[in-house]
């Protein structure tokens, strides 16, 4: 309908207006955004414009709450950019997981670095002093950890920092500006949150993201 498309176009925008200024810090407090609410959302508006025509999308997403410090908008951009850069991957088509939890800011420390199904996989657990050291860093009790996961081409051995700079790219230039991955880093260190890219069980690249929960939710009972 007009309504639905207007709607689409302004979305379309605001997203636009994003790439000029991702990497301007955002106040704090920021109103919190649910991220399962922000996953479904940018699957639907980019299933609505066939970008998921050939791609299988596998959600397993938790039943808690997940509200980050940020804007729905922010974290649309954020799936939005890693949605595209995973099907960008994989131009025949293949699968795309996403996968969201809730868990005490311990367990990322404690063996909670794999998605459920991961301990089969032929992906060696590894200690990451970065995940560490931001863990160690906020003294929240609860965190959102987020993957987005697909079967396509990976990242280079070597390259797992370099793809978040600035006009880093390996696609064609008809394929991206190399931005969208430096707005994805910009916004979640933004939100409090760190970002990193391993090999994915699915065979390709999976961008793991831990976000605090927002600071004005009182922690649930466990």
């Amino acid at each position: 309908t007009v309504h639905s498309l207007q709607r689409e176009v302004s979305r379309i925008q605001r997203m636009m207006d994003g790439l000029i200024d991702y990497s301007r810090p955002r106040e704090a407090g920021a109103p919190g955004a649910d991220v399962n609410s922000a996953i479904r959302d940018t699957l639907g508006f980019l299933g609505d414009q066939g970008v998921l025509r050939r791609i299988t999308v596998d959600q397993r997403l938790d039943t808690a709450a997940l509200p980050v410090s940020g804007t729905a908008l922010e974290l649309e951009q954020t799936f939005a950019n890693l949605v595209l850069n995973a099907v960008d991957a994989m131009p025949s088509g293949g699968q795309l997981a996403l996968w969201t939890r809730r868990m005490p800011r311990t367990a990322l420390v404690d063996g909670s670095l794999r998605r459920a199904g991961d301990d089969s996989a032929a992906i060696p657990l590894r200690r990451d002093e970065r995940l560490e050291r931001w863990a160690a860093s906020h003294e929240m009790a609860q965190v959102v950890k987020i993957v987005v996961a697909d079967s396509g081409h990976g990242v280079a051995q070597g390259h797992e920092e370099r793809i978040f700079e600035p006009f880093v790219t390996g696609k064609a230039p008809e394929h991206g500006s190399g931005l969208g991955l430096a707005i994805v880093r910009g916004i979640v260190h933004n939100m409090g949150g760190m970002v990193w890219v391993q090999r994915s069980r699915e065979g390709g690249a999976a961008f793991h993201i831990v976000l605090p929960v927002h600071a004005g939710e009182a922690a649930p009972a466990r």
